[in-house]
């Protein structure tokens, strides 16, 4: 019975030592990549608020903006006052007009991207989102 009692206290500090060292682990192992507007990709014909509304966006995790006409189409990260007004401000960080750009959400806090391309971000093509720890 002694030996039963000591393989069931071993089972437990072994189960105990595995839940303390998953907890340790760091976010982006649990990281999730999403393309934005999902099949259609970042394009006028989205409507990136809904698209976003009630996914959790964590630290860690990885946009993915594709569009096919990377000559006509760009993506522009920018600050709040460029969101709403639709304008790179001198802070805005243009994204690689690659057609296929990602970004890794680094820290908790929020996140403006707009298409600069004329017309776009005013038509809707543009995604906010809130990175959460």
């Amino acid at each position: 019975m002694a030996s039963r009692s000591k393989a069931l206290l071993m089972a437990s500090a072994v189960a105990a030592v595995v839940v303390g060292v998953a907890t340790l682990l760091p976010a982006t192992a649990s990281a999730a990549t999403y393309v934005v507007g999902d099949d259609a990709g970042w394009d006028v014909a989205v409507d990136y608020e809904a698209w976003a509304r009630g996914k959790k966006f964590k630290v860690g995790d990885t946009l993915v903006f594709r569009y096919d006409t990377p000559s006509e189409k760009d993506v522009v990260q920018v600050d709040a006052r460029g969101y709403a007004e639709c304008t790179v401000p001198d802070n805005g960080r243009l994204l690689t007009s690659s057609g296929d750009n990602h970004v890794v959400l680094g820290e908790a806090g929020q996140y403006f991207f707009i298409c600069d391309a004329e017309g776009e971000c005013d038509s809707g093509m543009k995604l906010t989102v809130t990175a959460h720890h």
